[in-house]
């Protein structure tokens, strides 16, 4: 059985490869698409991959570019045949590379993420500009991509070195992110947002809130915008490198050609998009794959109790010892199996539990599509839950950090899944959570009742992102610009019209004021002069 799974899969990779050397011979059509959108790590490398193993279908020519961190990527079986992968070479460690990501994960576990961000995150100035100095400052590096003459590049709006990148180019510039819905980013490139009912990244707050919540969401939209950390970093960059002189970091947002924002009104709360916003959300999602022979006996071993899928993503890779003693006893209690995605050699605490089975990596789609699957337990990454939402399995989420409690926040106003506050979570919580999601017919009816609206269109997210690349590469982006971008903030709010309205209804009531006055001295002026009369 493992030796058949292995021969299809290659099999539809050889297939892949063959398809794509056909389109090689037709050179002439195909279009040339440099995918840069950071290091190569996690689901903002897989999310844009996504787009471009379907573009490189559709015969065109896929350039990767990733750091020699992540040169593992060119490895790939899933792109490898499909895309040529350049490597930018950092100045720093790799331990130091690895440990910048090692701290999210720390920080993360700790349950004070929002905290330890601004106040002990490592340089991210000394960061972003040695991460950029390492391709900008290779020389063979960018003689090869300036040679290559892109037609578009895919960059990532939190990891500006792509844009920049993108604008020296001279190509078109298509903006794409794993990540839920950012309004911040959406107001960088023209999107018109409203803090009253759109909530700040990463507050989790709903679209109704109450007073308090539209009052932080003003303030944090404003003064603590992502966006006022990230851009003026690289604008220095820009300046100091003398990289796309004449215009601003904002303004190179402004002119990206397309973005593409992972998201779908299936879960997500209806919010205004400019036309070159398009969703696409679900990028990796697809029809499962049959799992490893040994994976499929543990899964059917279950019976009809089931199984339950477990993973904290990419990034969450420490977890305190605490925290997997609560998981591992409430997973305990359940008559499902629960597989559980752990790095490293799982603790006695868990080994001795005998329905958890501890892997590595697990093929999270996969498990998600499978028919024993009762429910998903995560940490609310934007992949996994359109994954989720596509397989229709009900939810149960752990926000940690970033969009993660925008995703949860989404999960319950849907009534698709639970939340869970992992910082109160106790093996007695948990487990009555898992009971509610899985024997409560609420959640899964909610889910395929989603599920059903998700699949009901007529484009897949991947092809829909590949036909408005293409259509972008054909015509450009410049019609749909938004006319946001040539505002300055006092026209954008109408403050200089809401100062003329106030201004000329003073100047109104400041002269009915003097009228009336005028009206009384001459009233009694004429009454003065009947009683003199008299």
């Amino acid at each position: 059985m493992e030796s058949f799974i292995f021969d299809q899969t290659v099999l539809k990779y050889l297939i892949s490869f063959v398809v794509f050397s056909g389109h090689c011979l037709t050179f002439c059509s195909g279009a040339n698409v440099l995918i840069f959108v950071g290091l190569g790590e996690g689901s903002h490398f897989l999310a844009s991959a996504a787009i471009g193993r379907e573009l490189a279908q559709r015969g065109h020519n896929i350039t990767a570019l990733v750091s020699n961190a992540y040169s593992h990527r060119a490895l790939d079986p899933r792109f490898s045949p499909l895309f040529h992968f350049e490597l930018f070479v950092h100045s720093r460690p790799l331990e130091e590379v690895y440990d910048t990501m090692e701290w999210v994960a720390r920080a993360s576990a700790s349950g004070h993420f929002m905290w330890e961000m601004p106040t002990d995150f490592p340089d991210a100035r000394s960061i972003e500009f040695s991460d950029c100095d390492a391709v900008f400052q290779n020389v063979s590096l960018m003689e090869r991509l300036v040679a290559t003459d892109f037609d578009v590049v895919i960059a990532d709006p939190m990891f500006c070195c792509g844009l920049l990148l993108a604008h020296h180019l001279q190509a078109k510039v298509v903006i794409t992110s794993p990540l839920a819905w950012n309004a911040d980013i959406g107001k960088l490139v023209g999107n018109p947002t409203n803090p009253a009912w759109i909530p700040s990244a990463g507050t989790g707050f709903p679209t109704r809130m109450t007073f308090l919540q539209r009052l932080l969401n003003v303030i944090l939209s404003g003064a603590f915008a992502p966006s006022r950390f990230i851009v003026p970093i690289l604008e220095e960059f820009k300046t100091q490198r003398g990289l796309v002189p004449g215009y601003s970091m904002v303004e190179l947002y402004q002119r990206a050609d397309l973005v593409l924002v992972q998201t779908d009104f299936a879960v997500e709360a209806p919010i205004p998009l400019m036309p070159k916003i398009v969703p696409v959300g679900g990028l990796t999602t697809r029809p499962a794959d049959p799992l490893p022979q040994d994976l499929e006996a543990f899964v059917q071993s279950s019976g009809e109790p089931g199984i339950i899928v477990f993973s904290l993503g990419t990034y969450v890779t420490h977890m305190k010892a605490e925290l997997i003693e609560v998981l591992a006893e409430a997973f305990s209690r359940i008559p499902q199996k629960v597989i559980w995605q752990l790095r490293g050699t799982p603790p006695e605490t868990v080994k001795k539990r005998a329905n958890i089975l501890t892997l590595e990596w697990v093929p999270q789609n996969d498990l998600l599509g499978h028919i024993k699957t009762r429910a998903f337990v995560y940490q609310g990454g934007n992949n996994g839950l359109h994954e989720a939402l596509y397989h229709a399995v009900p939810i149960v989420v752990i926000p940690v950090f970033g969009d993660q409690n925008d995703v949860a926040a989404r999960i319950v106003a849907r009534g698709i899944g639970i939340s869970v506050d992992f910082t109160q979570m106790t093996p007695e919580s948990l487990t009555g959570h898992l009971k509610e999601i899985v024997e409560n017919k609420k959640y899964k009816e909610a889910m395929t009742h989603h599920s059903a609206i998700y699949h009901d269109r007529p484009q897949r997210p991947v092809e829909r992102a590949a036909f408005w690349i293409e259509h972008v590469i054909k015509h450009g982006g410049d019609y749909m610009r938004s006319p946001v971008n040539d505002l300055v903030w006092y026209q954008h709010y109408l403050l200089d019209v809401i100062c003329f309205l106030i201004g000329g209804l003073f100047l109104f009531l400041l002269f009915l004021f003097y009228l009336f006055r005028c009206i009384c001295k001459l009233g009694m002026k004429t009454s003065s002069r009947k009683r003199n009369k008299e």
